[in-house]
Protein backbone atom coordinates (compact mmCIF):
# COMPACT_ATOMS: atom_id res chain seq x y z
CA UNK A 1 0.00 0.00 0.00
CA UNK A 2 1.34 3.42 -0.89
CA UNK A 3 1.89 5.45 2.21
CA UNK A 4 1.34 9.91 1.87
CA UNK A 5 4.14 11.59 4.01
CA UNK A 6 1.75 13.81 6.44
CA UNK A 7 2.92 17.11 6.36
CA UNK A 8 2.32 20.19 8.95
CA UNK A 9 -1.11 21.16 7.01
CA UNK A 10 -2.21 17.73 7.89
CA UNK A 11 -2.36 18.31 11.41
CA UNK A 12 -3.77 21.20 11.40
CA UNK A 13 -6.52 20.13 9.27
CA UNK A 14 -7.28 16.93 11.23
CA UNK A 15 -7.48 19.13 14.73
CA UNK A 16 -10.21 20.80 12.50
CA UNK A 17 -12.13 18.15 11.37
CA UNK A 18 -12.14 16.02 14.83
CA UNK A 19 -13.18 19.79 16.27
CA UNK A 20 -15.67 20.22 13.57
CA UNK A 21 -17.14 17.24 14.38
CA UNK A 22 -17.47 17.68 18.20
CA UNK A 23 -14.30 15.25 19.62
CA UNK A 24 -16.26 12.01 18.42
CA UNK A 25 -16.64 9.39 16.28
CA UNK A 26 -19.41 10.14 13.51
CA UNK A 27 -19.72 6.21 12.71
CA UNK A 28 -20.45 5.61 16.37
CA UNK A 29 -23.29 8.10 16.47
CA UNK A 30 -24.56 9.72 19.30
CA UNK A 31 -23.38 7.68 21.64
CA UNK A 32 -19.81 7.85 20.89
CA UNK A 33 -17.75 8.69 23.27
CA UNK A 34 -15.85 12.16 23.58
CA UNK A 35 -12.20 12.36 22.61
CA UNK A 36 -11.27 15.88 23.37
CA UNK A 37 -9.40 14.52 26.35
CA UNK A 38 -7.83 11.66 24.30
CA UNK A 39 -7.19 12.93 20.98
CA UNK A 40 -4.99 10.24 19.57
CA UNK A 41 -8.47 8.04 19.44
CA UNK A 42 -10.02 9.66 17.19
CA UNK A 43 -8.71 10.34 13.71
CA UNK A 44 -9.25 12.41 10.55
CA UNK A 45 -10.58 10.39 8.04
CA UNK A 46 -10.34 11.02 4.28
CA UNK A 47 -12.89 9.37 2.05
CA UNK A 48 -10.81 9.75 -0.67
CA UNK A 49 -7.14 9.41 0.59
CA UNK A 50 -4.62 12.19 1.34
CA UNK A 51 -2.74 10.89 -2.37
CA UNK A 52 -5.77 12.98 -3.96
CA UNK A 53 -4.43 16.33 -3.29
CA UNK A 54 -7.63 18.42 -4.85
CA UNK A 55 -9.63 16.94 -2.19
CA UNK A 56 -6.84 16.73 0.85
CA UNK A 57 -7.74 19.66 2.75
CA UNK A 58 -11.88 19.48 1.94
CA UNK A 59 -13.95 19.75 4.52
CA UNK A 60 -16.58 17.29 2.61
CA UNK A 61 -13.99 14.99 1.98
CA UNK A 62 -13.25 14.21 5.90
CA UNK A 63 -15.24 13.00 8.96
CA UNK A 64 -13.95 11.46 12.57
CA UNK A 65 -13.86 8.39 12.66
CA UNK A 66 -12.55 6.19 16.19
CA UNK A 67 -9.73 3.93 15.44
CA UNK A 68 -11.68 1.05 15.20
CA UNK A 69 -14.23 2.63 12.34
CA UNK A 70 -10.70 3.58 10.71
CA UNK A 71 -8.68 1.42 10.72
CA UNK A 72 -10.91 -1.67 10.51
CA UNK A 73 -14.86 -1.00 10.09
CA UNK A 74 -14.64 1.61 7.50
CA UNK A 75 -11.43 2.56 6.00
CA UNK A 76 -9.82 -0.42 4.83
CA UNK A 77 -11.82 -3.63 3.68
CA UNK A 78 -15.43 -4.77 3.55
CA UNK A 79 -16.43 -2.06 5.45
CA UNK A 80 -16.21 0.77 2.22
CA UNK A 81 -19.40 -0.01 1.12
CA UNK A 82 -21.18 1.33 4.33
CA UNK A 83 -18.43 4.01 4.48
CA UNK A 84 -19.76 5.06 0.98
CA UNK A 85 -23.35 5.18 2.13
CA UNK A 86 -22.55 7.14 4.92
CA UNK A 87 -20.84 9.67 2.33
CA UNK A 88 -24.13 10.18 0.49
CA UNK A 89 -26.32 10.20 3.00
CA UNK A 90 -24.34 13.11 4.63
CA UNK A 91 -23.53 14.98 1.07
CA UNK A 92 -26.28 13.87 -0.96
CA UNK A 93 -26.08 11.83 -4.50
CA UNK A 94 -25.19 15.35 -5.74
CA UNK A 95 -22.92 16.31 -3.45
CA UNK A 96 -21.19 12.87 -3.12
CA UNK A 97 -20.65 13.22 -6.96
CA UNK A 98 -19.28 16.44 -7.26
CA UNK A 99 -16.52 15.36 -4.45
CA UNK A 100 -15.62 12.27 -6.75
CA UNK A 101 -15.20 14.40 -9.06
CA UNK A 102 -13.27 16.97 -7.35
CA UNK A 103 -11.25 14.17 -6.40
CA UNK A 104 -9.85 13.09 -9.56
CA UNK A 105 -8.97 16.42 -10.45
CA UNK A 106 -5.38 18.03 -10.47
CA UNK A 107 -4.11 20.30 -7.84
CA UNK A 108 -0.73 21.52 -7.60
CA UNK A 109 0.48 21.24 -4.51
CA UNK A 110 0.79 24.69 -2.63
CA UNK A 111 1.50 24.76 1.38
CA UNK A 112 1.64 28.03 1.79
CA UNK A 113 -2.27 28.59 0.04
CA UNK A 114 -2.97 25.30 2.45
CA UNK A 115 -1.92 26.68 5.66
CA UNK A 116 -4.00 30.15 4.97
CA UNK A 117 -6.25 28.34 4.21
CA UNK A 118 -6.74 25.96 7.52
CA UNK A 119 -5.53 28.86 9.39
CA UNK A 120 -9.32 30.66 8.26
CA UNK A 121 -11.29 27.57 8.63
CA UNK A 122 -9.82 26.98 12.14
CA UNK A 123 -10.65 30.78 13.06
CA UNK A 124 -14.58 29.84 11.52
CA UNK A 125 -15.06 26.94 14.60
Amino acid sequence: MFKVKERKTDILFSNYIRARDGWRCLACGENSRDYSENKRGLHCSHYWGRGHENTRFDPENCISLCWYHHNFAWGHGDGRQEYTAFMRKRLGDKGYDLLEFRAHCYKKRDDFLDKLYLKQLLKEL
